[in-house]
């Protein structure tokens, strides 16, 4: 049996209603250093549309960061706040549903961020930031995808740090940083 040619599926799918598109993937990667609590790092920025970037984030603190328990992130100061904590504590799954890369882009240089973790997502902040003047009429990218591919992305992969080992236990230290794929679907780990 022959597999349809691509222009083939594409056609079939559109008579059923639906549509073929890409999907970009995110690889998160986790960092350790000292003096910051392990932290998760993009290959690169994506997309929340609206209304969902937008909503009132219930974030309860259960690690003592904060009283304040409700983050409106239409109001730009709650926005930022949230985002600091997101990007300071969240798992990606979260950081994926909830932190939209152009707001984060108009919110970085004010953001309250340890040096090592604006260091270690600057090239993600740099890749999202445009180098070059577009023109308006310039639609030469698919439709649904931003120009990086990223307004519809998922978790590629990412993996926790072992636990932290104490003096008493071994001598060797954890690594630097890992990685794990998580389905932002469902949120379970794949393979």
């Amino acid at each position: 049996m022959k597999s349809p040619a691509l222009e083939v599926a594409e056609r079939i799918l559109h008579a059923t209603g639906l549509e073929l598109s890409l999907r970009a993937h995110i690889d998160f990667t986790q960092r350790a250093m000292p003096g910051v609590e392990a932290f998760w790092v993009p290959n690169m920025l994506w997309n929340v549309g609206p209304p969902t970037c937008f909503v009132i984030l219930h974030v309860p603190d259960m690690v003592n960061h904060t009283s304040q328990t409700d983050w409106d992130l239409s109001d730009r100061t709650d926005r930022a706040r949230a985002y600091e904590i997101l990007i300071r504590w969240g798992l990606p799954h979260s950081m994926l549903r909830w932190l939209d890369g152009a707001l984060l882009v108009d919110l970085w240089d004010e953001l309250d961020l340890p040096d090592e973790i604006r260091v270690s997502w600057t090239p993600a902040i740099v890749r999202a930031t445009p180098t070059k003047t577009v023109d308006i009429f310039d639609l030469g990218f698919t439709r649904g995808l931003g120009p990086d591919g990223t307004e519809t992305a998922q978790i590629r992969g990412y993996e926790p740090l072992p636990p932290t080992v104490s003096p008493t236990d071994s001598p060797t230290e954890p690594p630097s940083h890992a990685k794990r794929r998580v389905d932002p679907v469902n949120g379970h780990p794949w393979g």
